[in-house]
């Protein structure tokens, strides 16, 4: 009787722990969410907490280079340097587009350049989406970042 106790308590427990990582999943992709509609289409500064949680959860299942742009999006520019260096260390090199934006985002154009010149050539897809990520950075920071500039540095 006490073995079959055990094996209900255990089997008990395992189904919690399920549960439970199923709500830590719905909460991430709650805060993708906000952070995708609030922050980056609508320049809501305000919810850049969830840009934040986000790009923390991405640094912590080793997504560094997605957790490099939520941290920009979330305005921590250091913390995008950090994970944009850690994902270039494993071979994630469109990491380094993001760590580009950050020192423009820091007003550092040197070392923006020397990032963006780590790019190379690239694709047409993935020129497409280097403009994009201007857009949503010159619509989240209109003070600090400049497409046009940004494009400047990014084709020398």
């Amino acid at each position: 009787m006490i073995k079959i106790v055990l094996i209900i308590l255990t089997m008990l427990s395992a189904n919690h722990a399920t549960e439970l990582q199923k709500c830590d999943t719905c909460k991430t992709a709650k805060e993708y969410v906000k952070c995708g509609y609030y922050v980056e289409q609508k320049a809501d500064l305000s919810k850049q907490e969830s840009c934040m949680l986000y790009a923390q959860s991405m640094e912590e299942g080793n997504s560094n280079g997605r957790a490099a742009w939520y941290y920009l999006v979330g305005g921590d520019f250091k913390a995008a340097i950090r994970a944009g260096e850690s994902a270039l260390k494993v071979g994630e090199k469109f990491a380094a587009e993001h760590i580009a934006e950050a020192y423009i985002l820091e007003g550092d154009n040197k070392k923006a350049e020397q990032y963006f010149s780590m790019i190379g050539k690239t694709s047409p897809d993935a020129v497409l989406m280097v403009q994009k990520h201007f857009e949503i950075l010159q619509r989240i920071y209109p003070d600090k970042f400049k497409t046009k500039s940004a494009e400047k540095l990014y084709k020398r």
